[in-house]
C-alpha cells in the first residue's frame, strides 16, 4: 500500500474516520434496538410540525379522558344514590298509605320511627361524595348539600307549629320544602354543575342538585312521616293515621319522578361511555401515527449497521497494515 501522507496525518485521519464510524454504528445499533429513528429531527428534515399536531391532540384528548372519567364517577355516584332513594321510598309507601284504615297507633308509632330512619338514610344519599366531591351539590363540589335530619324536621316542626289536621300538616311541609326560604335555604350546594366537556364538539349535563323536584318531594314525604316520630298530632290517634297515609301517597306519587329522573342520569351515563370509546379510539390511532413517524424500517436499520460494521471493520484492517497491528492489539 503506497502512502502520500505522513504518519501523523493519516493517524489522525483514520482517527477521526474511526470516531464517525464508531459513532455511526452506534446509532444504527440504537435505531435496531429501538425502532426509533435516532435523530427524529434529520428525518422530519427540520419540520416538525406534523408531530406537534399529532401531540396537541394526543394532550386534548388526554384531557378529555379525564374529563370523562370524572363525570362517569359522577352520574353513576348520582345514580347509585337515587336507586337507593327510590328503595327507601318504595319500602315504605304501602304500609304508610294503610295506616289509616288498618293500624293502631303502636304500627303508626312503628312506621314513625322507620320513617325518621329512612329520612336520614335519605340525606346520607343525597350528601354522598365520589372522589372528594359531593355529587348533589352543584359547583359547591366541597359542600354537603344538606344537614342534619334532626335540624330539618326541627324546622318543619316550627313550620307545622299550631296545625290540627294532617291535611294542615301536609301543607306545611309541602310550603316549606316548596320555599327559597325554607328548603331553598336548608339546601348548603351551589348551583347546577355547567356541562363538562368528554370530548371534542360534545358535554355532558350533569346538573341535578338535591333541590331537584323528584328529590325534593321524595323528601317532603318521609319528612311528614318522621314529623310523627317527633310528636306530631300527639293528640289526635285518627289524624295521626291519615297523616301517615298522606305521606304514602306522596312517596307513591313521586315514583314517576324518581324514574325519570334516573332515565335522564341513564342517558348521560351512556353519553359519556360512547364518548370514552371513541375517544379511545381516536387516541389510540393518533399514538400510532405518531409511533409511526419516528419508527425505523427494521430492515433498512439492520442492513445500514452490517454495512458500517464492515466499514469499521475494513478502517481496523487499514490502521492494522499502517501500524502493523493485529485488531486485537488496536482494541486494546
Amino acid at each position: 500500500m503506497r502512502v502520500s501522507v505522513g504518519d501523523a496525518s493519516l493517524t489522525n485521519i483514520l482517527a477521526r474516520q474511526g470516531a464517525d464510524l464508531r459513532g455511526q454504528v452506534q446509532r444504527a445499533a440504537q435505531e435496531v434496538a429501538s425502532g426509533k429513528y435516532a435523530d427524529i429531527g434529520a428525518t422530519l428534515r427540520g419540520d416538525f410540525s406534523p408531530l406537534l399536531a399529532i401531540d396537541a391532540s394526543l394532550s386534548r384528548f388526554s384531557a378529555y379522558r379525564s374529563t370523562a372519567t370524572d363525570a362517569a364517577v359522577q352520574a353513576a355516584a348520582q345514580q347509585s344514590a337515587i336507586a337507593g332513594l327510590s328503595q327507601l321510598a318504595s319500602g315504605i309507601s304501602t304500609a304508610l298509605m294503610g295506616a289509616r284504615d288498618v293500624s293502631t297507633p303502636a304500627q303508626v308509632n312503628t312506621l314513625a320511627a322507620d320513617a325518621r330512619g329512612r329520612l336520614a338514610s335519605a340525606v346520607g344519599l343525597l350528601n354522598t361524595q365520589a372522589s372528594g366531591r359531593a355529587v348533589f351539590s352543584g359547583q359547591a363540589t366541597d359542600t354537603a348539600p344538606l344537614g342534619s335530619p334532626d335540624d330539618m324536621l326541627t324546622a318543619l316542626q316550627t313550620a307545622a307549629v299550631g296545625a290540627t289536621t294532617a291535611g294542615q300538616v301536609v301543607a306545611a311541609v309541602t310550603s316549606w320544602f316548596n320555599d327559597p326560604l325554607g328548603f331553598g335555604t336548608f339546601y348548603q350546594g351551589g348551583a347546577g354543575l355547567s356541562p363538562i366537556p368528554i370530548a371534542p364538539g360534545e358535554s355532558a349535563e350533569l346538573s341535578t342538585t338535591a333541590l331537584d323536584p323528584a328529590i325534593r318531594d321524595t323528601l317532603a314525604g318521609l319528612a311528614m312521616a318522621a314529623l310523627l316520630d317527633r310528636g306530631a298530632l300527639a293528640a289526635d290517634p285518627a289524624e295521626r293515621a291519615r297523616l301517615a297515609a298522606s305521606a304514602g301517597e306522596n312517596l307513591t306519587r313521586g315514583a314517576e319522578d324518581r324514574i325519570t329522573l334516573s332515565a335522564r342520569i341513564g342517558t348521560v351515563e351512556a353519553q359519556i361511555e360512547s364518548a370514552r370509546t371513541r375517544n379511545s379510539a381516536e387516541e389510540s390511532a393518533l399514538g400510532i401515527l405518531r409511533s409511526d413517524i419516528g419508527s425505523v424500517d427494521p430492515y433498512e436499520a439492520a442492513t445500514r449497521l452490517e454495512t458500517v460494521r464492515a466499514q469499521l471493520e475494513s478502517l481496523y484492517l487499514v490502521t492494522a497494515r499502517v501500524s502493523r497491528l493485529s485488531l486485537t492489539e488496536y482494541i486494546r
